[in-house]
């Protein structure tokens, strides 16, 4: 069943894309769940044709989501003004309705159910092209600034969830440090093998509702992150110029952000990892970097 916004946001999308009425609609719940209200759509428009959508409503807050990084219209809004212009990285945006999104419908399955390894090289020069592509816009308004606020607040709350994470506080104070001085780009902010659509050689990056602009090696390290180091290092090579010292602050910093999401959450299957392990490994491996 369809929600009043779900069939509003359709009817708007196609008589502004189309220029046609629609004159039945079949809903169905996306093939892959995300935390957001999302759906298939099959359209039939009154002059015969039938287009496939699929329609997020990403206004809400996502349960156990912090206040601090939510902003209901930052993915309508990254997708009208960042991503409708500049590429192929995402599905084309067919129409919005407040913070409701209407994309077109793509084949292929995310990355984490297939074998990630086998695309990592076309990975890499995709993200960088993205990158790149969107550096240029870094100051919008609606994205997240990862800034030395944004670092701390995280750290805290996770010292306030998991209070060993407190003895992390120095390599964690060196691992900011390090990130504020990497040049910034618009990120897409939760980088994970689940929100990438690949079919074949095609490359689709899905959910922008964490967009934000700071160092690259954040999306890098949510991609890589439990990968087989082979695939890593074929990733980074096609995307070129990674810092590993910086791959291992981000790496902290993902860890940190995941033990201070929020008490009441459960991760997804695809997200669950000893993330005290990780963070641990990362300043290790920071720490002996800056001896």
């Amino acid at each position: 069943m369809s929600s009043p916004a779900t069939s509003a946001a359709i009817s708007h999308a196609v008589q502004d894309g189309f220029g046609a009425r629609v004159v039945s609609c079949e809903v169905r719940p996306h093939a892959y769940a995300t935390s957001h209200a999302l759906v298939d759509a099959e359209a039939k428009l009154d002059d015969g044709r039938s287009i496939r959508l699929v329609v997020k409503e990403a206004g809400a807050r996502l349960p156990g989501r912090p206040l601090f990084v939510h902003r209901a219209d930052r993915e309508a809004e990254v997708y009208r003004q960042l991503l409708l212009p500049a590429g192929s990285w995402a599905p084309r945006l067919l129409g919005t309705l407040g913070p409701t999104v209407v994309l077109e419908w793509l084949p292929g399955i995310p990355l984490w159910q297939g074998e990630g390894g086998g695309a990592a090289s076309l990975l890499g020069k995709r993200i960088r092209e993205m990158h790149d592509a969107l550096a240029a816009r870094v100051n919008a308004p609606f994205l997240l600034q990862y800034d030395r606020a944004f670092f701390e607040r995280w750290f805290h709350r996770a010292c306030h969830l998991e209070p060993a994470v407190a003895e992390l506080a120095d390599v964690h104070a060196i691992a900011v440090a390090r990130l504020l001085r990497e040049p910034r780009v618009v990120l897409h902010g939760e980088l994970y093998p689940s929100n990438i659509l690949v079919d074949g050689d095609a490359v689709a990056i899905v959910d922008w509702e964490g967009a934000a602009a700071g160092p690259a090696v954040i999306d890098l390290a949510a991609l890589v992150t439990g990968w087989p180091d082979l695939h890593v290092e074929t990733l980074l090579g096609a995307y070129g110029d990674v810092d590993a010292v910086a791959l291992d602050c981000a790496r902290l910093h993902l860890a940190l952000r995941w033990l201070g999401w929020s008490r009441d959450w459960t991760p997804p299957r695809e997200h669950a990892r000893d993330w005290w392990a990780e963070a641990k490994g990362a300043a290790e491996r920071i720490t002996k970097e800056a001896v």
